[in-house]
């Protein structure tokens, strides 16, 4: 039986790391083949498991504690004015 396709191999041949692969998937750059493939890797890796749900859990409470507060409308305004002062200038 050969062993599946690893979408995550390099173009030099190197095969990234468990957290390498990991990192992809988290930060939401994975393809969504990587992403099925360590799907699977994950249902035979318990390390990779602990560590995804971990990862994923701390991810989620930065983001919600974060990330909820929005700059304050007038704010994002002198931000956009400066923006464009310094486009056309």
């Amino acid at each position: 039986m050969t062993p599946p396709h690893n979408p995550f191999i390099l173009a030099d041949g190197k095969k990234p790391t468990c957290m390498e692969m990991l990192q992809l998937i988290l930060d939401g750059e994975a393809t969504a083949e990587q992403q099925h493939y360590f799907k699977v890797h994950m249902d035979k890796c318990m390390p990779c498991f602990k560590t995804y749900s971990l990862d994923a859990t701390i991810k989620e409470l930065l983001q919600d504690k974060c990330c909820k507060d929005v700059a304050p409308a007038e704010l994002i305004e002198q931000i956009k004015l400066q923006i464009s002062q310094n486009q056309a200038g």
